[in-house]
């Protein structure tokens, strides 16, 4: 004799299996069956690249740390000598020369002119045969670091003592989490967004147009207190 197999009516069916779609979507969990290879390989690749480009950045900042130091020492400099010239903690210092530390760009900034150079000329660079007058998008050295903040260095001149930068603050973004202070003088260009310049403990808001002039020794931080990416082009002189 064939079993007799109990089924459920129809009605019932439909509604188990609507309330196993709603139990689903509810859950809100990704199991990953809805995605196609291609989705996956996609999602792979951009992880690989993200662990390079990690990678990448702690092998500079390792260099960057190591030059740092070297450049300290050739002057006889102890940390607490560069901490009091820049503002910048000692604790901080000692993790930037050993590469465990992500720098903001202000502090690189900053320490830079404590050792009488600039940003660029803490990262290695191609050395060209024949100077050209024009300095190639390619060619300039773009450093991404902490605080939300981008800096192309878009042309260094050592003899003039000028360092021309394209500075790109992210919301919320800012040249350090505390104010810093150096040699030498600045110089910005609003071009788009909001920057709000802290200097000596003022605020100064500028808008898209507006520039900004002052004296590297002055206790100063730069945060985009807009609602949007902040753009600016900026120059460092040196006053020797």
């Amino acid at each position: 004799m064939t079993p007799t197999r109990t089924t459920a009516p129809a009605g019932r069916r439909s509604s188990a299996a609507a309330s196993g779609a709603r139990t689903s979507a509810k859950s809100g969990k990704d199991d990953g069956s809805d995605r196609s290879p291609k989705t996956t390989k996609r999602a792979s690749a951009d992880n690989a690249l993200a662990e390079r480009d990690a990678d990448a950045a702690e092998q500079t900042m390792l260099l960057v740390g190591a030059r740092i130091r070297a450049m300290r020492l050739r002057q006889r400099l102890t940390l607490r000598d560069v901490a009091e010239r820049t503002g910048v903690s000692v604790s901080m210092l000692s993790m930037l020369e050993r590469g465990v530390s992500t720098a903001s760009v202000g502090t690189l900034v900053a320490v830079a002119s404590a050792l009488g150079v600039h940003m660029y000329d803490l990262f290695a660079h191609k050395d060209g045969a024949d100077p050209s007058p024009v300095t190639r998008l390619d060619e300039q050295t773009v450093v991404s670091l902490g605080e939300g903040t981008t800096r192309r260095v878009a042309h260094n001149d050592a003899a003039a003592g000028l360092e021309l930068a394209i500075n790109e603050y992210d919301l919320g973004g800012a040249s350090g989490p505390t104010a810093t202070h150096h040699d030498g003088r600045e110089f910005g260009l609003l071009i788009s967004g909001e920057l709000t310049i802290e200097l000596d403990g003022q605020r100064h808001v500028l808008q898209p147009g507006d520039v900004i002039a002052y004296s590297s020794d002055r206790p100063h931080r730069i945060a985009n207190t807009g609602s949007e990416r902040a753009v600016a082009v900026w120059v460092n002189l040196d006053e020797s």
